[in-house]
């Protein structure tokens, strides 16, 4: 009965995240701040995990949530409707514009797998959030590439079967939050001179949950929870 009480708890998980996600994405500005706020509720240890904790982390970073979700669609907006449209008037074909288009979309979805873990957990700007994202790679380029691709591959499979986004967002934004964590977790032990191995151990046991948060890159940072 257990097993399938389990099993009940995350089929739950996902239909309700599945559809705040595409629900948001069909309005478009909302889904960056729900996509963020879904990231920090995967932080949370399962048994730990409120689904009021995502709009939590809205109210909380609300002022950077917005500079970047304003940065971030102008972004990926105006790059996704340059591919698109040469992609639909091949008269109209620019390379150059093109390939500054296919940068800047790369650059989004980088900013998109990063920022979030940096907007929950530390406090930031949007210059030091743009800089910080890039600095994301030095806790592990793997992570950041499966982060990166997952992202990216969403995107890509999105712009040709739009339906395919339904079953595999929730999927995604967890792999996000999985191998970005990690990151955090690499550059954080960095900063406090000491082992992911020790720093995990150490927020296990609540330790750090009762000090003052502590900077992993260059600014105050806020304690991630796992």
């Amino acid at each position: 009965m257990r097993g399938f009480r389990i099993f009940g708890e995350y089929l739950f998980e996902y239909f309700v995240l599945t559809m705040l996600l595409i629900l948001s994405l069909a309005l478009v500005v909302p889904f960056i701040p729900i996509y963020i706020g879904v990231i920090s509720y995967f932080m949370h240890k399962r048994d730990d995990r409120m689904l009021k904790d995502i709009f939590i982390t809205i109210k909380e970073n609300i002022g950077i949530i917005i500079k970047f979700t304003i940065f971030e669609l102008i972004i990926l907006v105006v790059s996704f409707l340059n591919v698109y449209f040469f992609r639909q008037h091949m008269e109209g074909f620019n390379i150059v514009i093109l390939v500054i288009s296919y940068i800047f979309l790369v650059l989004g979805i980088i900013f998109l797998a990063h920022a979030p873990m940096i907007i929950i957990g530390m406090n930031v700007n949007l210059r030091q959030l743009i800089y910080n994202s890039f600095l994301f790679f030095f806790g592990g380029v793997v992570n950041s590439f499966i982060a990166i691709v997952a992202l990216g591959g969403l995107v890509v499979a999105a712009s040709y079967v739009p339906y395919v986004v339904i079953p595999l967002i929730y999927f995604v934004v967890l792999v996000v939050e999985y191998f970005t964590y990690k990151n955090f977790l690499v550059l954080k032990a960095k900063k406090l001179k000491t082992s992911v191995y020790e720093l995990t151990k150490k927020q296990n046991e609540d330790i750090y949950f009762d000090e003052e948060p502590q900077n992993i890159i260059n600014e105050k940072g806020k304690e991630g929870r796992k």
